[in-house]
């Protein structure tokens, strides 16, 4: 037990005078033991002559035993025996370094990657050695960079890995993992081989030029820039996104054109074969002119249409007003294909306007405006005023006009026939004239003046009738009797009133004579109107119910007196009062004897038996004939008592009475004495 504690006691003095204390270091308080970093195996204790700092109680174990937890305090404390004043970065051992270790970040000057390395395995020193850098690889490499390890060499300013990785480079982008944001100088630093920024900057590329340059471009270029506008301009000024190059020369669309040229104005050539400049598309399909169309198809379809859809081959321009023919016409208006007449202008006729058949009217009035309408036949338009299908309103020049064969127009106007004179004459009518030109009229007048709605020809020679007489010969109105010709009648021959002798001659020549009644015409031997020559015959046929020529056989009597041919002698046939007045009309008597009948109306013949007969015989009456066989009322046989009234009533010839009353003259007496004076004085001379 002596002998253990004795032991201990030598190991302990051992202990004491074998110990190499470390220099004076300031820990974060002087509670050494507790705020001082602790070292595996070292012990912090308080400066014997410095209580306020404090010291690796015994450094000796630094180079013999394992170590762990050293710190920049420790080796600075152990320096003596470390010769380094600082830790590596993981706590097993004093280095020789510029600056510590464990600094964040590691700062001073001076580094190298040698020494970097002492601080750990890991760390390198930057290109500028001013610091250590946690990095894969040394910054004086000339492969593998990665923009860490750039930015970790040199900071920011060259912060970035070449695109080859040899080199870190002042590129403003990482030159590895950059989409976006490229210029030309991050491009020309990243990658010499592709040295300008795409136009998108999403990318560099090996183009000749500039993708931001204006001018100078190239296809290749542009695809090398600008994929998605592969192409350069016509002029190189710009790319663009075209379907092929600006440099085609065939398979030109209107985009492409106007990409390829930069303006809007440029357009495919109709044969895609080039870029032209118009005012529209050379694929329109409206608004085309003249001059877009010679843009477009130059010496081929230079005209634009009518309705401005499309350009046409066509050798005059589809606004012509002159010089048109029927292909042209169908290339300019397909609506209205053939050239008009006078090739003015386009119709839309259903056939060419040279046709030499097949017209109609629409046609006409489309190719010829002035020959509105076609022919009868169709073979040709003509200048009428009406259209040749017309149901009404023909005229003769209208007829001539559309048929030849047929020159005139009917009465009604309604067709056109082939009569051989105009319808609308005043002579020269035949019957196969007016059945031509008025088939309501099919008969020619007699005189042929006019057309008539007779019921038989007007030369026919039977079966007439009043209306066709009035038709066929108006001076001549009625059918005769017999209904074999027309009579300048007053009245129709079918009358029973109203005859006259002239009517009777015209209608029944066999009974030229109208009965007194104007009933009826009879074949009598004179005129029922005649005043002598009555016979029995002719009283029977010209007054049947007076059928007795009277006495004087100036007309006829009383139905039951025969008057002609009478025998006074006969008892039987002695003349009466009655049947003188019957046969001789009023004023007629029997005389006495009954053997004659006296006219006591009569103003000559009478005798004084006949005067007294007549008028009676008392004073006054006119019972005397006088010269001129008058009945009187002078005595016109008396021998005296003569006046010079008596004289005139006796005798007009001598109407003074003589002196004495006994004689009538001539003179009045006192002429006579003159006269006998003058006798006697011119015998005395």
């Amino acid at each position: 037990m002596n002998i253990l504690f004795f032991i201990i006691i030598l190991l302990s003095l051992y202990q004491i005078f074998a110990q190499t204390p470390g220099a004076d270091v300031a820990c974060s308080s002087s509670n050494c033991s507790t705020d001082c970093p602790q070292a595996q195996g070292f012990i912090w204790t308080n400066a014997s002559d410095n209580a306020s700092k404090c010291i690796i109680q015994d450094c000796s174990g630094y180079n013999t035993s394992q170590k762990s937890g050293l710190s920049d305090l420790f080796c600075l404390s152990c320096q003596g025996v470390s010769s380094s004043q600082y830790s590596n970065q993981s706590g097993t051992l004093c280095v020789n370094v510029p600056s510590s270790c464990n600094a964040t970040p590691i700062s001073g000057t001076g580094w190298t990657d040698i020494n970097c390395q002492l601080c750990s395995s890991s760390l390198y020193a930057n290109i500028a050695g001013n610091t250590c850098v946690s990095i894969s690889q040394s910054c004086s490499s000339n492969s593998n960079f990665t923009d860490t390890i750039c930015l970790a060499c040199y900071g920011t300013s060259q912060q970035y890995a070449s695109n080859d990785q040899t080199k870190c480079v002042q590129s403003t982008i990482s030159c590895l993992s950059s989409t976006s944001g490229w210029s030309d100088s991050n491009c020309a630093l990243c990658n010499p081989s592709n040295p300008y920024a795409s136009t998108d900057t999403n990318s560099c590329v090996n183009s000749s030029i500039s993708c931001t340059s204006k001018s100078g471009w190239t296809d290749p270029n542009c695809n090398l820039c600008n994929p998605s506008s592969p192409y350069a301009i016509v002029g190189g000024a710009s790319c663009v996104a075209s379907s092929q190059s600006c440099g085609s020369t065939s398979n030109w669309v209107d985009s492409d054109c106007q990409l390829c040229y930069g303006s809007n104005t440029y357009f495919a050539s109709g044969d895609g074969t080039a870029c032209v400049q118009s005012t529209q598309s050379c694929g329109s399909t409206s608004g085309w002119t003249d001059t877009s169309c010679a843009a477009c198809y130059p010496g081929s379809k230079i005209h634009a249409t009518v309705d401005a859809s499309s350009c046409v081959a066509s050798t005059v321009s589809c606004n012509a007003t002159s010089g048109w023919s029927d292909s042209d016409c169908s290339l300019c208006n397909p609506s209205s294909p053939f050239a008009a007449a006078d090739n003015k202008s386009c119709v839309a006729s259903s056939q060419s306007c040279s046709s030499t058949s097949g017209w109609s009217d629409s046609d006409c009035g489309l190719c010829t405006p002035l020959n509105p309408y076609a022919s009868s036949d169709g073979s040709k338009c003509v200048a009428t005023t009406i259209s040749c299908s017309s149901t009404s309103g023909w005229t003769n020049s209208n007829c001539q006009l559309c048929n030849p064969s047929t020159p005139y127009a009917t009465a009604d106007s309604t067709s056109c026939v082939n009569s051989t004179i105009s319808c609308n004459s005043t002579s020269g009518w035949t019957d196969s004239n007016c059945n031509l030109c008025y088939p309501s009229q099919p008969y020619a007048s007699f005189n042929g003046n006019q057309c008539v709605a007779s019921s038989q020809s007007c030369t026919s020679t039977s079966n007439w009738t009043d209306s066709d007489c009035a038709l066929c010969t108006p001076q001549k109105p009625y059918a005769s009797g017999d209904s074999n010709s027309c009579v300048a009648a007053t009245q129709s021959c079918g009358s029973t009133s109203g005859w006259t002798d002239g009517n009777c001659l015209l209608c029944t020549p066999s009974e030229p004579y109208a009965t007194q009644d104007g009933t009826s015409c009879v074949a009598s031997t004179q005129s029922c109107n005649s005043q002598s020559n009555w016979t029995d015959n002719n009283c029977s046929l010209c007054t049947p119910s007076t059928p007795f020529a009277n006495s004087a056989r100036t007309g006829c009597s009383d139905p039951s007196v025969q008057c002609v041919g009478r025998d006074p002698t006969q008892a039987a046939e002695v003349w009466t009062d009655s049947d003188c007045a019957a046969c001789y009309q009023a004023g007629y008597r029997a005389q006495v004897d009954g053997s004659a009948c006296i006219n006591c109306n009569a103003i000559v013949g009478m005798s004084n038996n006949d005067c007294g007969l007549c008028n009676g015989t008392d004073d006054g009456d006119n019972q005397f004939a006088n010269s001129q066989g008058a009945c009187v009322s002078v005595n016109c046989s008396q021998t005296s008592g003569w006046v010079d009234s008596d004289c005139s009533t006796c005798n007009p010839g001598t109407p003074y009475a003589s002196s004495d009353g006994t004689s009538c003259f001539g003179t009045t007496n006192s002429i006579i004495l003159i006269f006998s004076l003058l006798t006697l004085i011119s015998l005395l001379l």
